[in-house]
């Protein structure tokens, strides 16, 4: 008689997280030498975790982004590498176009050399009159795993998840685009001062890949994890990289000020991001990782330190605040905790270029649930104070919706400023 079929058991990346806190803290309440209960064998002692444990996993089916050598022999913005592309996932691959993808010399948050990867794309429609614009768009990678950076997916993956889709319709409007792989190769995901420059020696590099671009007026754009990297780029630019010029800057549901996602995200449905983003910071800032408990370690070894945002997002369901991971009660009143959220709070240098900030507001409909429209206000007060031209424009929807309803004001504006129309005042 034949037996029935057994669906093979698929393991989410909630459930993962799930199991392993369960095994880990069985071996933990077990103590460092007590026997186990069914073998009498003594339990192992987790390790501590490492630098090394909690990098992401390299891409080694893709020699492009394998790291140069002697990286500090390069000035900031030198192009080590290029290559012509045809991207490959949908919806962008949907618009004729070319493209190249290059890899630069860049800055982490340290000041040390690290490789960041980007990619060009035009449409092959004709611009015109002039030099065609060029806007940056920073994705919203807001992931761990190297294969979940924008330039590998683009060329790797059928389809590219990226709401709303924006690249589609910036190449739609007949401006190139470029898209900076703006974690770096270690995909530090919140890490605010490598994310601006990465930005900035993409453009650096834009220009070597595609001179007859180096005179376009250039914006830039982006949302929720893309805004960290566009507040940045901005903030940074007079100091980092003053050869750069954006006519303007546009990000919306920005994480201003990081500390307050501890009311809105830690221990919530938004935890999954929320502690994704505490690996992407302890990367950069390995000091971190003094406070991590052994179950970190133990963490740092399964396949969630290279999953892309989806499946990061999803873990949210635990609700796992980051105390689980740390060894003392309050790890937001610890002072490298407290450095490293100072370290990556915008508004400590003033843009240069017209900024318009763009936020799901409950003075509209809903609210932005996971991002206080609190620090955006303050970030606005604080850039105006200093000088800056900062729009501020509060939107319908929560954190997603409010991307969609915000990208009509947002393309107008920028619109606007690669034509050359002057930015009005946007400070109260």
């Amino acid at each position: 008689m034949r037996r029935p079929h057994r669906a093979t058991p698929v393991l989410s990346a909630g459930s993962l997280l799930t199991t392993v806190l369960v095994t880990v803290w069985l071996l933990l309440t077990a103590g460092p030498a007590t026997a186990s209960p069914v073998s009498g064998f003594p339990l192992p002692v987790p390790p501590r975790v490492t630098l090394d444990d909690l990098l992401p996993t390299p891409i080694t089916d893709d020699e492009f982004f394998a790291r140069p050598a002697d990286l500090d022999a390069y000035p900031p913005g030198t192009v080590l590498r290029e290559r012509a592309v045809r991207m490959r996932a949908l919806p962008a691959a949907v618009v004729p176009h070319t493209a190249r993808q290059f890899l630069v010399r860049s800055t982490d948050s340290a000041g040390r050399p690290i490789p960041v990867t980007a990619t060009l794309v035009l449409p092959d429609a004709p611009w015109p009159d002039g030099p065609r614009p060029v806007v940056v768009y920073n994705m919203a990678i807001d992931s761990l795993g190297t294969r979940c950076t924008p330039s590998y997916r683009v060329v790797h993956d059928a389809v590219d998840i990226d709401v709303p889709p924006m690249l589609p319709v910036l190449l739609a409007r007949g401006w190139a685009v470029l898209v900076p792989d703006h974690e770096g190769p270690n995909m530090a995901y919140a890490a605010g001062r490598l994310a601006g420059h990465a930005v900035l020696d993409s453009i650096r590099g834009l220009r070597i890949v595609a001179p007859d671009l180096a005179d376009s007026p250039l914006a830039m754009t982006g949302y929720s994890g893309g805004a960290i990297a566009t507040g940045w780029a901005a903030q940074l630019q007079p100091t980092y990289a003053p050869d750069v010029q954006f006519t303007g800057a546009a990000a919306g549901g920005l994480p201003a000020d990081l500390s307050l996602l501890r009311a809105t995200m830690n221990g919530q449905l938004g935890s999954g991001l929320f502690l994704a983003a505490t690996v992407g910071l302890a990367r950069e800032y390995p000091q971190l990782l003094d406070l991590a408990v052994p179950l970190t370690a133990v963490l740092a070894r399964t396949p969630l330190k290279d999953q892309c945002t989806i499946a990061l997002a999803a873990t949210g369901i635990a609700m796992v605040p980051v105390e689980v991971f740390t060894t003392v009660p309050d790890p937001f009143d610890d002072p490298r905790v407290r450095q490293v959220l100072d370290d990556n709070r915008l508004g400590g240098q003033i843009p240069q270029a017209p900024m318009y900030l763009y936020h799901g507001s409950s003075q509209v409909f809903l609210g932005d649930e996971f991002i206080p429209e609190s620090g955006v206000l303050a970030l606005q007060e604080q850039w105006c104070a200093g000088g800056a031209n900062v729009a501020y424009v509060p939107v319908w929807g929560e954190h997603l919706t409010a991307a969609v309803a915000g990208a009509p004001g947002m393309l107008d504006w920028i619109s606007e400023r690669l034509a050359g129309v002057p930015a009005p005042q946007g400070c109260p």
